[in-house]
C-alpha cells in the first residue's frame, strides 16, 4: 500500500477504523503488535529515536525516517515516543463460549458502556497485569484499537485476547457454567472480600456515571462493591476495576508474581 504521509495528520480514529487500519504510537505499542504477529504497513520513526530496537524486525518492515518536527506534525502532537506505525486492525470476534467453558482456572473482565478510549485501554492493561485470561467488550464500549486506547493499554490490547460481547452472550456464558459477578453500588452488593468467585469467572464493570444495566446484572450470580471511606461514593472505573480484579482474579491460579 502506497501511503501519503502528508495525509495522515488529518485522519481521526474513525477514519482509520473506516479504512480498516489503526495507528500504533511508540516503541512499546509497535513491539507488542509485532510480537503478536501484526505486520505494520509502515513504520515512521524520528531520526533521534535510533533504530536498534527495530533491528530484529527491520528486515521485514517498511521504515521511513523523518525529523522530530516532521513526526510531531504527522501525529498532531509531540507525545509520540519517536515512532508511529500503521497496521491492519484485528477483528474483534464474539467470545467463543463453547470453546472456553471448560477452563477451570480462567478469569475474564467484561466491560459495558465504558466509553472513554483511555479508560478502556487502561483497563486492558490492568487486566493483563492482574491475570485476566481475556477482556470482553460489551455494548457502548470505546474501540480498543483507537490510538488513545492502544497508548493507554501499552500495547496489551495485542497480547491479551479481546472479544465482543452482548446480553445474549452473557446469558450463554451463565448457562455454560461461567460464574458472573457485577461491580455495582447496589444495596444487594457484597463487600469485595466476602464474594468467593468460582471458575471460569467473569467480572462485569460498567459506566462510571450510570453503572451496569439490569439486563446484565440480572445474569450475574452476585454483585460486589469496594468498601470506602465515608463521604466518597465512587472511584474512577480504572481504579475500581483494578482493585476488583486484584481481589477476584488473583485467588484463581496463583500466577501473579513480583515484577
Amino acid at each position: 500500500m502506497d501511503i501519503d504521509l502528508s495525509k495522515l495528520s488529518a485522519l481521526k480514529d474513525k477514519d482509520f477504523s473506516g479504512l480498516g487500519l489503526m495507528a500504533l504510537e511508540g516503541r512499546i505499542v509497535i513491539e507488542k503488535a509485532l510480537e503478536a504477529g501484526i505486520e505494520p504497513l509502515l513504520v515512521v520513526r524520528s531520526e533521534e529515536s535510533g533504530d536498534a530496537w527495530l533491528a530484529k524486525y527491520g528486515h521485514a518492515l517498511p521504515i521511513r525516517t523523518v525529523s522530530h518536527e516532521e513526526l510531531c506534525n504527522l501525529t498532531g502532537f509531540r507525545f509520540h515516543h519517536g515512532a508511529i506505525a500503521l497496521a491492519v486492525r484485528p477483528e474483534l470476534v464474539p467470545f467463543p463460549v463453547a470453546d472456553l467453558a471448560g477452563d477451570a482456572a480462567a478469569s475474564y473482565l467484561c466491560l459495558w458502556n465504558v466509553t472513554d478510549p483511555s479508560n478502556v485501554g487502561a483497563l486492558i492493561r490492568s487486566a493483563a497485569g492482574l491475570g485476566a485470561s481475556g477482556v470482553m467488550l460489551g455494548p457502548g464500549c470505546a474501540d480498543p484499537y483507537y490510538r488513545k486506547a492502544l497508548r493507554a493499554s501499552m500495547g496489551n490490547a495485542f497480547s491479551l485476547p479481546l472479544f465482543s460481547c452482548d446480553a445474549p452472550a452473557l446469558s450463554r456464558l451463565a448457562g455454560a457454567g461461567f460464574d458472573l459477578a457485577a461491580a455495582t453500588l447496589s444495596p444487594r452488593a457484597l463487600p469485595l472480600g466476602e464474594f468467593q468467585p468460582r471458575r471460569p469467572f467473569v467480572l462485569l464493570v460498567g459506566n462510571e456515571g450510570f453503572g451496569l444495566p439490569e439486563e446484565a446484572v440480572g445474569l450475574c450470580r452476585g454483585e460486589v462493591y469496594i468498601p470506602m471511606a465515608p463521604g466518597i461514593d465512587s472511584l474512577n472505573v480504572v481504579v475500581a476495576g483494578g482493585i476488583c480484579m486484584y481481589a477476584l482474579f488473583g485467588r484463581g491460579g496463583g500466577s501473579l508474581r513480583r515484577p
